[in-house]
């Protein structure tokens, strides 16, 4: 299989930004997310004030890299119904442009039907999905146009789970499930030796963190060992 991204989820405001552009420039498959929330005040420092976005657009439009925005709770459940109002009362819509891709984190099965309908011009939308049998069912209603699929029955908390590989010709599909500097190389070994042509990324999120913080040398860690992989 092949590896088109290397994801880390949770840009925080502890994150140094300039730090993250110049990682970016040094491993340019590399793709960092932010998680958003309406309530996050309450979710804790994974979720930083939508402010943040200004500052990232700030640094990025220097050199621009990889970005994808990760929408949780009643912002994923409205945006897989098609309405994305609610996200641009917390983010102005010329600040969506610095992401390339956007995320749905939410139980996605009560959602099928709605689902196959979802789009945001310009960016890919990348479904949650807790198991790869989830992925095959929902695939058996067609292939929606621009959308991948994460699969995380972790549900980013940082759970080791085995990787279960979805092998679909054209279906982009990403994994997760506890992946951090301890095991990136056997998991992301085992993905890179299937015998197949698909594309894949891999996600990481708790594991990179440290007492709640995204931490930076963890990324530079797990890249390296991505490189000499690759």
């Amino acid at each position: 299989m092949k590896l088109t991204r290397v994801t880390f989820t949770g840009i925080d405001f502890c994150t140094d930004l300039q730090r993250l552009s110049s990682i970016s420039q040094r491993y340019p498959y590399v793709e960092f997310g932010i998680l958003v929330s309406k309530d996050w005040k309450e979710n804790g420092p994974r979720f930083p004030n939508p402010d943040i976005v200004w500052k990232l657009a700030n640094v990025w439009s220097k050199h621009p890299f990889h970005l994808s925005l990760h929408l949780c709770g009643e912002l994923a459940v409205f945006a897989a119904k098609g309405d994305f109002s609610r996200l641009e009362k917390m983010i102005a819509p010329h600040l969506l442009s610095i992401f390339e891709r956007v995320q749905l984190n939410l139980d996605s099965k009560p959602l099928f039907n709605v689902l196959h309908h979802v789009s945001m011009p310009g960016k890919e939308v990348i479904v949650q999905m807790r198991s790869a049998g989830l992925c095959r069912q929902f695939l058996k209603g067609g292939q929606p146009e621009g959308m991948s699929f994460l699969l995380d029955s972790s549900g980013g908390r940082g759970i080791d789970t085995p990787v279960e590989i979805v092998d679909v010709p054209g279906v982009h599909v990403g994994y997760a499930g506890g992946i951090g500097p301890d095991n990136v190389g056997q998991k992301l070994g085992r993905l890179l030796s299937y015998p197949s042509d698909v594309e894949f990324w891999i996600d990481m999120e708790t594991r990179v963190r440290t007492d709640e913080k995204f931490d930076l040398d963890k990324v530079e860690e797990v890249l390296s060992i991505c490189e000499s992989l690759k």
